[in-house]
């Protein structure tokens, strides 16, 4: 550089480039996102090279991912109420090396795929070719549990680029709980392999689904950030407790009922009924077939019932302090509000245990379970039909499969979610609570927040366009036809189409703060819907996942 622009650049007080935007200090902000990349590398290829003893199971990386990801939430919330530098970085570092645990299991798990059937697809068995590419066929984008690691890993790596500054550092405080709740999920769901159906078996899945990945994992970033947006620009914790009562409640009424694959409640409990109970399936390689039969978990229906009661009086209690200003029922709202922690962590632990537990449950299924059965057997045969005839089927299968029925998660992990999920969202609010205003100070200015939402939507948005345009190239290939309005399709464009909402109303109309921020809350939520709600709660052909 001349002494002359020398000159002219201390006049203007502007930075030297080689040392503000392009020296090693600003590369070194990315190291905690990269590093991981290159130590995920060099365990599979450990994994390839010295075989499965060498290297930890996919299984055990994923459960030291969500281990890392809860003591990082915990350094960075705990920095809120003491800002220490050395608090931001170990939550920072302990992200970088769940992240680390994260890719490398799902990448282990790559290899086990290929292993599980010899790397049969990768020679030609008529020509005998070798085909290096069909590597690709063995990736581990399956089932939801695979889905699920994916999209954990996508969601931090997305934190840690975001991150590489130190003002943004604060993003991991609430974007690394949610991963550790989705990997938890995939933990209980279980990572057993399955076989899928030949007409999925495309080299457009990787594709589809990895951009499906990675483009939730933007969308849980943006999420994050508006959820703190609106926390910096006042909004009380009390209003958001209200709204999570609400979700809570609605949860319990939903799943008070039972859904089957055909779309429709059934009454097998009443709103209030102090029991609980899970789907009973019968594993197979392609998954989980479920029987239309439900076992009572003990201990969880009342303990849900307590959580329902203590959540409509924190509701009842914050709406009368939000409109009369009643700090004694502040007070008391916030009390059961805590208090719901207690049932919640018991039912979520008495679930799980008797879950991975219990073994054949064959014999626990009780006779008014018949006519589910048999109507779940028959499916839209069952129309007119005498519900005696639709009993005695039931009866008779269950009575040809009673021991090969076992409770699994990947029957209800849309219940399973809404349970784990309330109860991070009370943790949430119970902690955010405590001390609001010194959390609001530890959040950057409400501008960088809008920014940044801004930036995470506009990248969720291309994300979820490119997944609709190759997921209607591979139905074009599989299927022949590009769209056919599949729940799960339809889920994504609606996704999508939220997301476009927010862009045209913020570009078009100038909206930004508080309604661009509940924009990308709603946007979250209907990819959280996409992801795992469709899957279950309605018929398509995304169902295995």
């Amino acid at each position: 550089m001349s002494e002359a622009m020398k000159s002219v650049n201390a006049a203007l007080n502007v930075p030297s480039p080689a040392k503000s935007e392009f020296g090693f200090r600003a590369l070194s902000g990315y190291l905690p996102a990269i590093l991981p990349l290159i130590g995920a590398a060099l365990m599979v290829t450990a994994r390839i090279k010295l075989g499965a003893a060498a290297v930890p199971a996919d299984g055990s990386l994923v459960v030291l991912a969500v281990l890392c990801y809860i003591i990082a939430s915990a350094s960075l919330m705990t920095n809120f109420y003491a800002p220490i530098g050395f608090l931001q970085k170990l939550g920072l570092w302990i992200s970088s090396l769940g992240f680390f645990f994260n890719l490398s299991g799902w990448l282990v798990r790559w290899v086990s795929a290929g292993d599980r059937e010899n790397w049969i697809r990768m020679t030609n068995q008529i020509t005998g070719e070798y085909h290096f590419w069909w590597f690709f066929s063995y990736i581990p984008f399956a089932n939801l549990y695979d889905l699920s690691v994916a999209f954990a890993f996508g969601a931090a790596f997305a934190s840690l680029l975001i991150s590489h500054r130190e003002n943004t550092r604060f993003i991991g405080a609430i974007s690394m709980p949610l991963v550790a709740l989705i990997l938890l999920l995939a933990i209980f769901i279980g990572n057993a392999f399955i076989n899928l159906p030949p007409v999925l078996d495309s080299y457009w899945r990787p594709i589809h689904v990895g951009v499906a990945s990675m483009s939730y994992g933007v969308a849980l970033v943006s999420f994050a950030l508006a959820v703190m947006y609106l926390l910096k620009d006042g909004m009380k914790i009390e209003t958001m407790a209200i709204y999570v009562a609400s979700f809570i409640f609605v949860g319990f009424a939903a799943f008070s009922q039972s859904y089957d694959r055909l779309g429709i409640f059934h009454d097998r409990a009443s709103f209030f009924s102090i029991q609980y109970r899970l789907n009973a399936v019968i594993p197979h390689s392609q998954g989980v077939s479920n029987s239309g039969a439900r076992v009572v978990i003990p201990w969880v229906g009342p303990l849900l019932t307590i959580t329902l009661l203590l959540m409509i009086v924190t509701a009842i209690c914050y709406i009368v302090y939000t409109y009369k200003q009643n700090e004694a029922a502040r007070k008391w709202g916030t009390i059961s509000l805590r208090a719901s922690l207690v049932p919640q962590l018991a039912a979520i632990v008495a679930l799980f245990t008797y879950v991975k537990s219990s073994g054949s449950v064959g014999s626990f299924i009780s006779s008014d379970q018949f006519y589910w059965v048999g109507k779940t057997l028959l499916g839209k045969d069952a129309t007119g039909m005498a519900a005696a005839q639709i009993t005695t089927i039931g009866s008779q299968w269950i009575e040809a499969n009673r021991s090969a029925l076992v409770l699994n998660a990947q029957a209800n992990p849309v219940e399973i979610a809404s349970m784990l999920s309330a109860f991070v969202l009370t943790g949430f609010l119970v902690l955010f609570g405590f001390r609001t205003e010194k959390v609001r100070a530890g959040l950057p200015a409400l501008e960088k927040l809008d920014s940044l939402t801004y930036k995470t939507v506009g990248v969720a948005f291309a994300g979820l366009a490119i997944l609709l345009v190759t997921g209607a190239i591979w139905a074009n290939e599989s299927w022949g036809r590009y769209w056919g309005w599949d729940a799960k399709e339809t889920g994504a464009l609606v996704a999508w189409l939220s997301y476009a909402g927010y862009l045209h109303t913020r570009i078009a109309h100038g909206w930004t703060g508080r309604r661009s921020a509940y924009f990308a809350v709603v946007g979250f939520l209907l990819v959280l819907f996409t992801y795992l709600g469709v899957s279950y709660l309605l018929p398509g052909l995304h169902s295995y996942a």
